[in-house]
């Protein structure tokens, strides 16, 4: 009995800790032309138990894949930078971004618009 006890405890200690990540997954679908009058992006967020999801559009390359951006982790802040235009030509994108990130992050940026992450209110 006692065996079984030490090893369940054991295992719940180290079932639960576990080291920093950052996941991330960005979709991206050509939508247009781009114009120079255009609205400044907004993003929409949508929370729930597996991370946030981010939804904007934005002017980037023609040739944009969903695999040319980065994203960084600088303390409690994370960086998404998406690769800039390599030539003249840009086409207007929706950009779906899923992020989990543990410890939880409280700012990010996505090509330098700024996002503060306020915690979930409980009830």
């Amino acid at each position: 009995m006692k065996r079984l006890i030490i090893l369940s405890s054991a295992f719940l200690f180290f079932s639960c800790s576990s080291a920093p990540f950052v996941n991330h997954k960005l979709t991206a679908t050509k939508t247009g032309d781009c114009n120079s009058d255009s609205a400044p992006a907004k993003v929409n967020v949508i929370s729930n138990i597996n991370g946030e999801r981010f939804e904007f559009e934005s002017c980037l390359g023609e040739n944009f894949d969903s695999k040319n951006y980065t994203v960084e982790r600088t303390g409690d802040s994370l960086f998404v930078k998406l690769q800039p235009a390599t030539n003249n030509s840009l086409a207007l994108y929706k950009i779906v971004l899923d992020i989990d990130a543990k410890p939880a992050y409280r700012y990010i940026s996505i090509n330098g618009l700024g996002i503060n992450m306020k915690p979930a209110e409980r009830l």
